[in-house]
């Protein structure tokens, strides 16, 4: 006990230090958001889906492997659709083609020698036993008869169709490889212009491809940024006012949820972590919650205003400090907690990273909240409205009071309609899946989400399936052996649901198989040095690097490319998991090394990593909330207690995305977690609050009364503001973000409603006795 005494003494001489010094602690606290806040001109975004998987993933390596054999990237994409009826092989589009070419080959971060058109191919053909190579569109002026040419040099390289062309010949597209798919914003806007004002007059342009979309996400990122902050802020603020109605309550909270705000992003910035999309959300969480704390101690501090105005301020904020210190201390805890459950739990970095920094948020927002808000409150002489209604006859009191009661007097009702609203949310919760699309993450009516659903439509698919094939030393994939398994790998692909077409090394060999020697369409050599000499001509006739995305110069290495008709995680995964074994069996059958590569296979992989984890994650956080109650309450039972509110929040998250089929992807996976940390921060509050009326040998149905409702006050109008502050995300343009907000925003009122209703039901019921920790009645 005396050790107790002693704690207490330590804690009655900070805040004494901190009343009878409020510049100095104001002070203090503005240079410390200073210095941490600077850290904000270091921070680097990263908005691209490549952030939540690790380098060391198996598709990931894959896909870097491919990069390095072939120099294949994420590349932008362009389309000039001719209008309906219409051509695409017309002078006036083919020459917009070519302009737009020249005019993006000049760009800083694209790959210059690397752009892929009509333009830049070559078609084979035979004449007379010798092998030709003829750019499909000669230099010079664009006439309609080179245009028709043109058409058919395509027609008769079906390794074209559907990607450099549409098979109806009403689409041309650019392939745009650019240095860093990851951060290509200024070169989506720059090609989006570029096309744009070359635009025919009977042809539409679209610009998308992955690089784009990166590109559209990292400028949503920067536009989003600049709204949520400043209206998390203002609606904070006015929910705030409408609480304490009393403006000169708003400077303290502004300073804890503006400089806890600001810290936690600063922190970022010194630590080099990356800003990713998800991470658009931290500020406005880290303000949410802060709102919390702020509002507790300011509602309290008018409260002992309003019930003893003889005291001076001072000596009302020192008890308000002792009395608010133990369960926002507790809630922060918890809160604490919940967020490194997620960060352990992630096996992905952006998670991670967001559970670690908002963890940090919280302790800022906790010392910010005992430090320079009791500061603020001081010098600016905050005080109690006269009116005794302001706390007593509210409507939120009355409201709160009424549903207290009730709970507590029909704790077995209460208890039923509980069980049943649980058994709704589990059922809807039950219909929640994991499931992403590159498309979704853009509103319907977004140019480049229009681009993709329009250049998928035309072409055979812009998602990309594929295999890197491999010998055992340089040389061993030309030989008829090996193209005709190549063959053969490419026929078990074709057969696979979704797959559009497959392209290799193996169809550039059968025309130039066909063109020497007469044979049927699809044939491929069968003398053993064949292939190798049938390379050697083309070298000869054409370009030696034609054919670098698709074999090594030392022929030990090749893809195998399938186009897909949709990237969409819930349909391709099984097809994934095929492609994989084919490969497999394939490889073991003909002796060569087959690894399954392509954006569709990173994202595939990324989302089962994700489903694999995402439960560990949520588990780890509900575990710590609850190790971290035990600890506080030292005692099972008001630990067990404060699941309520995480219960009732976790399901009905997940029972929203259910049912209205909000997708359970990178975002919206952290929101459950996240609603463990909110949702237990309101039972924490009102559990003390029970525990300290109990202690003072108030009877159970009088503990849910007076300084009861106050603190109940105080939840709601907490969860009130982070509802609002986090429907502020409701309004970025990227729909992740909007369900993020959603999501959350929910989850806080559905903790609320459990915690208040749920809480007096469960003491009704089961007529706890509170563990008394020391002589000063502190729980």
């Amino acid at each position: 006990m005396t050790t107790n005494i002693a704690q207490t003494t330590y804690k009655e001489r900070y805040f004494t230090f901190v009343i009878h010094n409020p510049k100095w602690i104001l002070l203090i606290a503005a240079l410390l958001i200073i210095a941490m806040g600077v850290g904000l001109k270091n921070i680097r975004k990263d908005p691209s889906v490549d952030a939540f998987v690790p380098s060391d993933h198996p598709a990931a390596l894959a896909r870097d492997r491919a990069g390095e054999l072939f120099g294949l990237e994420d590349p932008i994409v362009l389309g000039i659709v001719a209008n309906e009826h219409q051509s695409a092989f017309s002078t006036d589009i083919i020459q917009a083609l070519s302009l737009i070419q020249r005019e993006v080959r000049e760009l800083e971060n694209v790959k210059k020698n690397a752009l892929i058109s009509i333009l830049t191919e070559s078609a084979i053909y035979g004449d007379d036993g010798d092998l030709i190579v003829d750019p499909i569109l000669t230099k010079g002026v664009v006439t309609q008869s080179s245009a028709a040419r043109a058409l058919e040099r395509v027609r008769s390289m079906p390794m074209m169709d559907g990607l450099l062309a549409s098979k109806n010949g009403d689409t041309l597209t650019l392939i745009i490889p650019v240095q860093d798919a990851n951060h290509a914003t200024e070169t989506y806007r720059q090609v989006l212009a570029i096309a744009q004002a070359h635009r025919p007059a009977n042809a539409q342009v679209h610009v998308t491809g992955v690089a784009s979309m990166n590109g559209r996400l990292a400028q949503m990122v920067n536009q989003d940024t600049r709204i949520f902050i400043p209206m998390a802020i203002v609606t904070a603020l006015l929910v705030i006012f409408i609480a304490l109605r009393e403006w000169r309550g708003l400077p303290g909270p502004l300073l804890v949820i503006a400089g806890s705000a600001a810290m936690t992003v600063g922190l970022m910035g010194w630590l080099d972590a990356r800003y990713y999309l998800i991470t658009t959300a931290l500020p406005v969480i880290i303000m949410a919650i802060s709102i919390a704390d702020s509002l507790h101690v300011s509602t309290l501090f008018l409260e002992k205003c309003r019930l003893e105005p003889d005291k001076n301020k001072a000596e009302l904020l020192l008890g308000t400090l002792n009395q608010t210190f133990l369960p926002v201390t507790l809630t922060t805890v918890t809160t604490v907690a919940g967020f490194v459950g997620l960060a352990i739990g992630s096996s992905m970095q952006p998670i991670a990273e967001f559970g670690w920094f908002a963890a940090a948020g919280v302790m800022a927002a906790w010392i910010l909240s005992l430090s320079a808000l009791p500061a603020v409150i001081l010098l600016l002489g905050l005080g109690a409205k006269e009116q005794a209604q302001f706390v007593q006859d509210s409507p939120v009191n009355a409201g709160v009071y009424r549903l207290t009661q009730n709970a507590f007097n029909h704790p077995w009702t209460t208890a039923s309609s509980l069980i049943l609203v649980l058994t709704i949310f589990i059922y809807f919760a039950t219909q929640a899946r994991f499931d992403y699309e590159r498309q979704r993450y853009f509103q319907g009516d977004d140019a480049v989400r229009l681009a993709d659903v329009t250049l998928n439509s035309h072409l055979q698919g812009l998602n990309f399936l594929d295999v890197v094939v491999s010998g055992n030393e340089p040389g061993d994939l030309m030989t008829p052996k090996a193209m005709n398994a190549i063959a053969q790998l490419q026929q078990r692909i074709d057969r696979l649901p979704l797959v559009a077409k497959s392209t290799s090394i193996s169809d550039y060999m059968s025309v130039m198989h066909r063109a020497l020697t007469n044979a049927p369409a699809g044939e491929l050599p069968s003398a053993e040095h064949a292939p190798a000499q049938y390379m050697f001509l083309y070298e000869a006739a054409g370009d030696p690097g034609d054919f670098k995305e698709e074999i090594d110069f030392t022929y030990q290495h090749t893809l195998v490319r399938a186009q897909l008709t949709t990237d969409r995680f819930s349909q391709v995964s099984p097809v994934v998991s095929e492609f994989e074994n084919i490969a497999k069996s394939w490889s073991e059958e003909f002796g060569l090394e087959a690894k399954v590569s392509g954006r569709v296979a990173v994202n595939s992989g990324w989302m089962k990593l994700l489903a694999s984890s995402h439960f560990t994650g949520l588990g780890l956080a509900i575990a710590f909330v609850f190790c971290s109650s035990l600890l506080a309450f030292r005692s099972f039972w008001p630990a067990l207690l404060s699941l309520v509110p995480i219960l009732t929040g976790v399901l009905f998250t997940y029972a929203v995305m259910g049912l209205l089929k909000i997708d359970i992807a990178p975002a919206t996976s952290m929101t459950a977690a996240i609603s463990t940390g909110l949702g237990v921060d309101f039972a924490i509050h009102l559990i003390s609050g029970v525990r300290q009326s109990l202690q003072k040998g108030l009877a159970p149905r009088a503990a849910f009364s007076g300084h009861y409702v106050v603190i109940a006050r105080a939840c709601v109008f907490s969860a009130v503001a982070l509802a609002f502050a986090l429907g502020v995300i409701c309004l970025s343009s990227a729909p992740p973000l909007q369900w993020f907000g959603a999501l959350v925003a929910s989850a806080s009122i559905g903790s609320l409603l459990g915690a208040i209703i749920v809480i007096p039901a469960c003491y009704a019921l089961c007529a706890p006795t509170p563990y008394v920790i020391n002589v000063r009645g502190s729980v």
